[in-house]
């Protein structure tokens, strides 16, 4: 895990002596016309930045909040890996309380990527240390405290759990969506202890009693990969993981207030200043969540500053590419846009009523745009993702 830099504040580069290019004129002017009330309606917001300089190349209402939707994991993303790192793996662990050798407790950290051959590993190592030990049953209690009891983030909708997302704990195995997630790891650990040999009197939630020493561990997938999987996909559950991940790293709680001061915290490091009332989750399905364009296109952009190695991930690959991969792969698939397969790639994001597109694309004058657009309180259909698609086409010059 990364140490905390709450001096170190990174900002985007201004070049006044830069002139706009024939292609940027060109951009400007073709997304004056496309970005009308007709295709999106009254609350359209764009932004298109020149990534080296940071100039504006065009914006339409960029300072206006609106719900960014799933875009809102470009924050997440970006959080994460400046705090700790594209290497760093979550550690789950087991530990035996000395005062009990037959209570062996299973940690959880939140890590998203823990999966059954995981907590088979973890089990074949207690299971190991129990008849080392001449233990031949034990009781399995589960710790998922690092993350505040499960409530709805403000402005999800009761219906989102747990077919959208999932409540937000501590400890979950294969993804699963089921009411207590913590509970079902602790199940199947208990299973997989069986197998080895050592019988199971009890599964029950509790904190890990100290002293308890760590007698099995396991690590997850590298984070850069958790990101990939969260931003090509827009898994929802990875984003809530790690927007409270995030919160215990800098020293908040594993709440939604302290997962959005520590976003806002975090974010202000990059020079991207977020309103305290901006934000309410990490994966941007609360309809009470406000991002401006512009705040988007630089998040965008931030990963391409000089000496952002950490976020090398957000510019190689994590991002759906158009035509390709991800939420992008069936999309661009018709005229006139589908001159951009391949050359756009960008993080979607879609509610009920809400539709965004943030991410990068080379201009006509080989130089790297970042851009944000967002439709709010309009039906989200095939045509609108359309149109959208025409703008992102439009920035790389294709169109």
């Amino acid at each position: 895990m990364r140490p905390a830099a709450a001096t170190t504040v990174r900002t985007t580069a201004l070049a006044t002596t830069y002139q706009p290019t024939s292609a940027d004129r060109r951009i400007a002017q073709r997304l004056g016309s496309r970005a009308t009330t007709r295709n999106f309606g009254r609350y359209f917001s764009g932004t298109v930045v020149d990534v080296a300089s940071g100039r504006v190349v065009w914006a339409r209402n960029g300072g206006t909040g609106r719900m960014p939707a799933s875009t809102a994991k470009l924050v997440t993303a970006t959080n994460a890996l400046t705090v700790f790192g594209p290497a760093y793996q979550f550690m789950t662990t087991v530990r035996r309380a000395t005062s009990d050798p037959r209570t062996v407790t299973l940690v959880g950290v939140g890590d998203p990527s823990l999966s059954s051959a995981d907590l088979q590993a973890l089990a074949r190592q207690t299971a190991a240390d129990s008849r080392a030990r001449g233990l031949s049953w034990v009781r399995v209690r589960f710790d998922d405290y690092r993350f505040a009891r499960p409530t709805l983030a403000s402005g999800w909708k009761s219906s989102y759990v747990p077919t959208d997302v999932r409540w937000v704990r501590a400890l979950v195995v294969d993804g699963h969506h089921v009411s207590d997630t913590s509970r079902d790891a602790a199940q199947v650990f208990a299973r997989y202890l069986a197998v080895e040999g050592v019988k199971v009197s009890s599964v029950y939630r509790s904190k890990a009693v100290a002293p308890a020493p760590v007698i099995a561990s396991v690590k997850g997938d590298r984070l850069d990969a958790i990101v990939r999987q969260m931003l090509l996909v827009s898994d929802n559950d990875h984003a809530e993981a790690l927007h409270r991940m995030v919160a215990r790293a800098v020293g908040q709680h594993g709440t939604w207030t302290g997962a959005r001061i520590a976003q806002r915290a975090v974010l202000a490091r990059e020079g991207i200043l977020l309103p305290s009332t901006a934000m309410k989750d990490g994966s941007g399905l609360s309809r009470s969540d406000r991002l401006t364009t512009t705040q988007l296109a630089r998040v965008v952009a931030n990963a391409f500053e000089p000496g952002q190695d950490d976020l090398a991930v957000l510019r190689t690959g994590a991002l759906p590419v158009a035509g390709r991969t991800g939420t992008l792969k069936h999309r661009f698939a018709a005229p006139p846009v589908r001159c951009a397969i391949g050359k756009v790639a960008a993080k979607t994001g879609s509610l009920s009523d809400a539709s965004s597109l943030a991410g990068y694309t080379v201009g006509k004058d080989g130089r790297l745009k970042a851009f944000a657009f967002i439709v709010n309180h309009r039906r989200v259909d095939s045509l609108l993702r359309r149109n959208l698609d025409a703008l992102a086409a439009t920035v790389n010059g294709c169109y």
